[in-house]
């Protein structure tokens, strides 16, 4: 099984219509200590699971967030944008399989998961 398809497995038993990640401008690393320090209007995600190791986040739409290496090995993620649902794909220029992280939705587990595009959906 592909990791992107594991992943919406995952996603896709907690109400997730997909998967995960994020990408495009403001993509940032830090050595976080909690998902609380994803800043608000961004989706995080961190190498190591319960929120540890390197994070990268993402704030706008990328179509290629292959250059940022977390985004292609995290085993937690955060959804903290302000106002939308993220979207995920599994391929460059929103194609491949995708799923949505709803706002406000965060996990952590042992799998190793990827995203290499993403846009912002259901904006309220």
């Amino acid at each position: 099984m592909r990791v992107t398809k594991k992943f919406a497995a995952v996603a896709g038993g907690l109400a997730l219509t997909g998967g995960l990640l994020v990408g495009g401008a403001g993509a940032a690393s830090a050595e976080p200590q909690a998902a609380s320090d994803c800043p608000s209007g961004y989706f995080c995600v961190w190498s190591g699971s319960n929120y540890t190791g390197r994070r990268q986040q993402v704030a706008g739409t990328s179509k290629d967030l292959t250059n940022y290496t977390v985004f292609q090995s995290f085993k937690s993620w955060y959804n903290r944008g302000s106002s939308c649902d993220f979207k995920w794909f599994s391929e460059k220029n929103h194609s491949g399989s995708s799923g949505t992280v709803p706002r406000g939705f965060k996990k952590s587990d042992n799998a190793t998961h990827y995203i290499k595009s993403n846009t912002w959906v259901n904006c309220r």
